[in-house]
């Protein structure tokens, strides 16, 4: 999909497909004039329903599963932040130098989620920047030496945490990767022209044509709209912020117990 869509507002993108399909449903009868027949009207008839009804099938089962991909990586988000929190308290609760700088890197970190991570994501990749930070992060925690008991076992739980952060961000790049592929789009265009040549069957002096060449476009732009809108979140305008992430920065700059 083209980038300068995602620029657009939701109302943009759906009034975009709108007129889309509208346009094409308006030019292609006069390009192939022709004077329907009784025939040709009855096939009209019988075709319609079930093309139009195959097409909200697909495109409302594509934009449910579109939607609940939407709720995984907010669900995504929501987590990795509240493993990055949960880390940041492990290793406070610590308790050594080492592991208050440790610390201080993690919120340098998310810091590097939030503002250098975040923008990439739109362009299905995450950072080198954020990967370096944490790639520091690592190599330090494998350095930190538990001297107590209760250290040592604060310590698993830190080595437990850190694999899940570094597991959330892979995840929610990959996420940001996902989208239909190229032919599902060939195909609603194909099954457009379909729908819309239906018109060439019926001719004008009909009930059916002023149905599939003035409703149906607008619910067939809306629910394209829709599923562009969901295909890619992280590219839409007001798509999936980082919300959690700033509120988990905001709780970790103010901790200090």
């Amino acid at each position: 999909m083209p980038a300068f869509i995602y620029k657009l507002s939701g109302a943009g993108i759906l009034f975009l497909f709108i007129l889309i399909v509208e346009l094409l449903s308006a030019v292609l009868p006069p390009l192939f004039p022709r004077d329907p027949t009784p025939e040709s009207f009855r096939l009209g008839l019988a075709l319609f329903s079930p093309i139009g009804a195959s097409v909200g099938v697909l495109i409302g089962f594509l934009l449910n599963q579109a939607h609940a991909n939407i709720n995984q990586i907010s669900s995504l988000v929501a987590t990795e932040a509240g493993q990055i929190n949960n880390l940041d308290r492990l290793l406070l609760r610590f308790g050594d130098h080492d592991s208050l700088v440790i610390r201080n890197n993690l919120k340098g970190y998310l810091e590097s989620i939030i503002r250098d991570e975040w923008p990439e994501l739109k362009l299905e990749r995450g950072s080198n920047k954020t990967h370096m930070k944490w790639r520091t992060i690592s190599q330090e925690l494998f350095k930190l030496d538990p001297k107590t008991p209760k250290q040592l076992a604060i310590y698993t739980e830190i080595l437990e945490a850190s694999e899940q952060v570094a597991e959330s961000r892979e995840s929610r790049i990959d996420r940001a990767s996902q989208k239909l592929p190229k032919v599902f789009w060939f195909a609603m265009l194909i099954l457009l022209l379909a729908i819309c040549s239906i018109g060439l069957l019926v001719g004008t002096e009909d009930k059916v044509t002023p149905f599939g060449l003035g409703i149906f476009p607008v619910v067939f732009g809306v629910m394209l709209g829709l599923l562009v809108i969901f295909d890619q979140p992280f590219k839409m305008k007001n798509g999936i912020k980082s919300t959690a992430l700033e509120k988990t920065y905001d709780s970790i700059s103010t901790r200090d117990e």
